[in-house]
C-alpha cells in the first residue's frame, strides 16, 4: 500500500524530514534542526515543531489506508525549546474509529528531551487515496 503523505508531501522534502519508521497507526519521523528551521531565539521554531508533528500524524494515519485521512484537529503543548538536532517525532493512534481516529504525537530534541506533544484527531474521508487501485509503489 502507498502512503501519499511520504510519497507526495513536499513540507516533508522542504524541511528534510526523514521516514524513521511507519506502520499503520505508527510513525517516526526525524528533521535536523538548521538554521532554516529556527526562530529568531536560535530554538526549533514552533511551526516547525507543529508542521513535523502534523507530518508524522498524516504518516501514521494514511499507512494501509484506502481512503484519505486528514486533520480534523490538534492541540499542542509546548514544553521546553528545542535546542539540538534532530528532532524527531512519534505518533502513535490512541483510539482508532471507522471515521475519526485520535494520535499522540510526541516531539523529542537531539538530547531526548520531550519539547512537545500533540492530540490530533483525524478524519477518515470518502476519498480513495488512489482512485485507480494504484498507488506510485503498485
Amino acid at each position: 500500500m502507498s502512503n501519499p503523505v511520504v510519497e507526495r508531501d513536499q513540507i516533508l522534502r522542504l524541511m528534510d524530514m526523514q521516514v524513521l519508521e511507519l506502520r499503520p497507526g505508527y510513525a517516526k519521523i526525524s528533521m535536523p534542526l538548521s538554521d532554516k528551521v529556527k526562530n529568531g531565539m536560535g530554538f526549533a521554531h514552533g511551526g516547525t515543531i507543529f508542521s513535523l508533528a502534523d507530518i508524522a500524524f498524516g504518516a501514521a494515519a494514511n499507512e494501509g489506508c484506502e481512503q484519505f485521512v486528514v486533520t480534523l484537529s490538534t492541540s499542542i503543548e509546548y514544553l521546553r525549546p528545542g535546542s539540538q538536532g534532530p528532532l524527531v517525532a512519534e505518533a502513535k493512534v490512541i483510539r482508532g474509529g471507522k471515521r475519526i481516529q485520535n494520535y499522540e504525537v510526541d516531539v523529542f530534541d537531539g538530547t531526548g528531551a520531550l519539547i512537545a506533544r500533540t492530540m490530533t484527531s483525524g478524519y477518515t474521508t470518502t476519498s480513495q487515496l488512489y482512485p485507480n487501485g494504484h498507488g506510485n509503489n503498485a
